[in-house]
């Protein structure tokens, strides 16, 4: 939900306005398992339109999605090699991004229908979300096409019609078959477009993020364990240089010390978890080609590039270079 307040913000709400809407600020962004119920994201985005005055917030906020939106679920949608394979792994691991909805594929030899099943049930009042969401799909098929022309046949909308500048922005994001008042919220686009080859694909990358995704969907429905935790909230740092065991208490909600006596009730090593945490953000970026080895280096939190190169080859037997080399070999 902190997407949809920043481009709340952006188009001019007061953000400490739409922050004071949502338990615990905006600190409650950062914990790495932060969900929010449907009612709530519905209450900040009907709060950004009145704050704005701009009825088609949801609609603008949707636009901005983008695989990278949704970390490690993003990246492995992005690597898909079907539009079909790209919905599969993000209607699979919904749990890990939002709670707002789950989504269903419903295929014949002429459509594809990619149905919202909203957690809340009143369509008005969950009327923006219901936007974002389709626009989020809308402009993320785009992306992983490489496509601008509308792929999207047509939508179809529970609630009614809403303000005039709305509806025109429908018609410029989905084209003219636009459906209010429909028994259900759905995309839908030409049966072809979901068995297009995408150019990302990425089949090994796939592979390599589905098998960790299905470790922390399992860590996420049993509780989550304090390993997946605080890896995962190592992930949301890693980014910015090298997290501290303080950094990453406070972002658990927690004091250095009580991090410090779980890890060690269950046997864990915050600097281990450090390390195969780099591992883990290392394995994903290596496959990126527009990344140069110093980019990765300086992304995991290493001072200097040979720091990294000594530790990736620790971790998989064979330097960055060589390792990169075999992913080109096996993509032919």
């Amino acid at each position: 939900m902190s997407n949809f307040i920043e481009t709340s913000v952006a188009l001019g709400a007061p953000a400490e306005a739409l922050y004071a809407l949502v338990p615990g600020g905006k600190a409650a962004f950062s914990h790495p398992d932060a969900r929010f119920p449907a009612e709530l994201t519905a209450t900040v985005l009907n709060a950004a339109a009145e704050l704005t005055g701009v009825d088609s917030v949801g609609l603008r906020v949707g636009m901005q999605f983008r695989p990278a939106t949704f970390l490690d679920v993003g990246y492995a949608l992005a690597a898909a090699s079907t539009i079909r394979e790209a919905l599969e792994i993000n209607i699979r691991y919904q749990p890990l991004t939002q709670e707002v909805a789950r989504t269903r594929l419903e295929i014949t030899r002429t459509e594809t229908r990619i149905v919202l099943e909203p957690a809340f049930p009143d369509a008005e009042a969950m009327r923006r979300v219901t936007e974002a969401i389709l626009a989020g799909y809308a402009s993320i098929g785009r992306w992983l096409l490489w496509d601008q022309e509308r792929p999207v046949a047509a939508v179809q909308l529970r609630h009614a019609p809403p303000s005039a500048e709305t509806c025109a922005f429908y018609r410029a994001l989905f084209g003219e078959e636009v459906t209010f008042g429909a028994p259900a919220d759905m995309l839908v686009i030409d049966a072809a477009l979901v068995t297009r080859p995408l150019p990302n694909a990425n089949p090994a990358l796939v592979q390599l993020l589905t098998g960790r995704l299905n470790a922390r969907l399992g860590a996420y429905e049993a509780g989550s364990s304090m390993r997946m935790l605080v890896i995962s909230g190592l992930h949301k740092q890693i980014r910015k240089g090298k997290p501290s065991l303080e950094e990453t208490a406070k972002l658990l909600g927690m004091s250095g010390r009580t991090l410090r006596r779980r890890l060690m009730e269950e046997g864990l090593s915050y600097s281990e978890l450090l390390a195969a945490a780099r591992k883990e953000a290392a394995e994903v970026y290596i496959h990126e080609e527009k990344m140069t080895l110093s980019d990765i280096a300086g992304l995991l939190g290493y001072g200097d590039q040979t720091a990294f190169m000594r530790a990736f080859k620790g971790w998989f037997g064979v330097s960055p270079g060589a390792y990169r080399e075999k992913l080109r070999e096996r993509r032919g």
